[in-house]
């Protein structure tokens, strides 16, 4: 077999530096993954979610794939949000509050308790009140793994019910991920209102 020119193997080596580049931002640190998940019961399949919220002028997120970390509220709280594009201007919205941005488990992860959260399926991203279905998360547990200077690691699984806990239909979330950067304001202004005014069936101004 001929053996490969001092030329050649230079260009492989530059073909695999390309290769990696894909996976990794300028700084040569791979961007954050987002949310993933898998869904079984009465809906099933695989949520993946990624990227950061583009925010329009009225202070609204646009139709497009993101996860983020909402900033802590006054009392410490955060939001834990993402959006999966299933048609445009609709999508699957994944919501997850905890009482303090800290490592280690939250549980039970349950409605009005220190970790709660829910999935909206068939949202509207032009009107927050309207969906095809609104599962609570009933059991459950979230666990942040890591906190960095600039993203959020950790993993949750847990079993919620539609009609916003009280339906019949229900689902069981594994093999739960996170791996979100923190949000600007303007972003985790933007989700709050996206993720409240989903909860409470309203479609006010952000």
């Amino acid at each position: 077999m001929k053996p490969l020119s001092t030329l050649t193997v230079a260009a492989l080596f530059a073909v695999a530096a390309l290769l990696i580049a894909c996976d990794e931002d300028s700084t040569g640190i791979e961007p954050p993954s987002g949310t993933n998940f898998s869904f079984s019961g009465d809906l099933s399949g695989i949520y993946e979610a990624a990227g950061t919220p583009a925010v329009d002028t009225a202070g609204r997120p646009e139709f497009g794939s993101w996860a983020i970390m909402a900033e802590p509220d006054s009392l410490g709280g955060i939001v834990i949000a993402s959006f999966r594009p299933t048609g445009d201007p609709r999508g699957d919205l994944f919501v997850v509050q905890l009482a303090s941005l800290q490592t280690g488990e939250f549980t039970p992860c349950e409605p009005n308790a220190d970790c709660h959260g829910r999935i909206f399926f068939g949202v509207n991203v032009d009107d927050f009140s309207d969906y095809d279905h609104y599962f609570e998360i009933l059991l459950g547990s979230v666990t942040i793994t890591e906190i960095g200077d600039d993203r959020l690691r950790g993993s949750f699984e847990f079993s919620a019910s539609d009609e916003g806990g009280a339906g019949s239909q229900t689902i069981t979330v594994s093999d739960g991920e996170l791996d979100v950067p923190f949000g600007s304001t303007t972003e985790s202004d933007a989700v709050r209102c996206m993720a409240d005014g989903a909860a409470t069936g309203t479609n006010g101004p952000c």
